[in-house]
């Protein structure tokens, strides 16, 4: 039975009941009598207790609760634990001088961020030289894509480095900040509803939803064989949350770690994002308040109610799940849904990614 809170005019009646039936010929109407204000003071100190036991009857259960401590503790009870600020690495690119060694600890800055090398490295032949780097500091601000600059720090020092160093293909990866409640109680959920067992899907999607950065995973079982396994994911910070490669290659890291015995074949991939056009018309109170409301909506429904679709496991998109999106806005009252005419089958790793939206009359 769920726990119900009287409100203070119900509990306040209770009282005043309670005096008229256990001390015969008291009237606890009376202004400034003394059972009235007995009555109000009892009355008030029951409405605290019960709004206390309504929070602490949210708190017992992973589904509601409210306070962070609480959603930690239930998830320490299944051997979940709330996942700690990470710092980005990578490679980055630059010439130096032909065949020197360059030692680890050279600084790199990019906006606020300082990166040290991790690594010593030579330079080749002709002057290039890649340097493996890490960023100082925790969180999705040290993550760069690739082609990005980083700046030498150390210009003083290290006079024959090139001022500027570009971030290789993979990028800079892996940069995650504290994980959010939510995330943490969407995980504890997880490993409640889906026991381990000994190498089911479930348990790879855990292994990859415990690293830092990662927002949601899916694993399938390839067509390669039964011991292979494919685990696609979404990752914080990412342009439509579609990972680099670097941030694959952490989440490749943590998958080997915890590598389960019936496969020997199990991967982390990035889905390949597929582009939805949207066209809607007649959309009455057209602002441009509504529109980015609307273009928010959708991309969030996507990640809600989408995952990835392979070829042996196609995803259907549904028509209707943009246009309830749409309908959600506030300040929305009237659309017609024009593009996409029908529901889209996503395969071969497509993940769904808002793309044009446009307004017809």
């Amino acid at each position: 039975m769920a726990w119900t809170t009287r409100t203070l005019a119900e509990i306040s009646a209770r009282v005043r009941g309670a005096f008229r039936q256990y001390l015969p010929g008291t009237d606890s109407a009376l202004a400034n009598n003394f059972v009235t204000i007995t009555g109000k003071v009892i009355a008030g100190l029951a409405h605290e207790f019960e709004l206390r036991m309504a929070w602490l009857a949210r708190q017992m259960f992973l589904s509601t609760a409210t306070a962070v401590s609480w959603i930690e503790a239930h998830c320490y009870e299944v051997g979940i634990y709330r996942n700690q600020p990470t710092r980005a690495s990578g490679n980055i690119t630059g010439t130096g001088t032909a065949s020197t060694t360059y030692p680890a600890g050279i600084r790199f800055y990019s906006g606020n961020v300082t990166y040290v090398t991790t690594a010593a490295a030579t330079a080749a032949g002709d002057g290039t030289l890649v340097l493996a780097v890490r960023a100082e500091v925790k969180g999705s601000t040290g993550n760069r894509d690739s082609g990005g600059i980083l700046a030498l720090s150390d210009g003083g020092i290290y006079s024959d480095l090139s001022s500027t160093f570009t971030v290789d293909d993979d990028g800079l990866g892996g940069g995650a900040d504290l994980e959010d409640k939510e995330s943490l109680r969407a995980r504890g959920l997880q490993r409640k509803q889906n026991p381990p067992g000994g190498g089911t899907l479930t348990d790879y999607e855990r292994i990859v939803l415990a690293v830092s950065g990662v927002k949601a995973a899916w694993a399938y079982q390839m067509t390669g064989g039964t011991a292979s396994v494919v685990v696609l994911f979404l990752f914080e910070g990412r342009d439509d949350y579609i990972p680099l490669a670097s941030d694959v290659a952490v989440v490749q890291a943590a998958i080997d770690d915890s590598r389960l015995i019936r496969a020997d074949d199990s991967v982390a991939s990035a889905p390949v994002a597929y582009s939805v056009d949207i066209e809607i018309d007649g959309l009455e109170n057209d602002t441009d308040d509504v529109r980015a409301a609307i273009s928010t909506a959708i991309s969030a429904m996507f990640i809600a109610k989408c995952k990835p679709g392979t070829d042996a496991e196609p995803f259907s998109l549904s028509r209707s799940w943009i246009s309830e999106a749409i309908s959600g806005v506030t300040g929305e009252t009237r659309h017609e849904l024009v593009t996409p005419a029908a529901d889209i089958l996503l395969s071969g790793g497509n993940f769904p990614v808002l793309g044009d939206v446009t307004y017809g009359a």
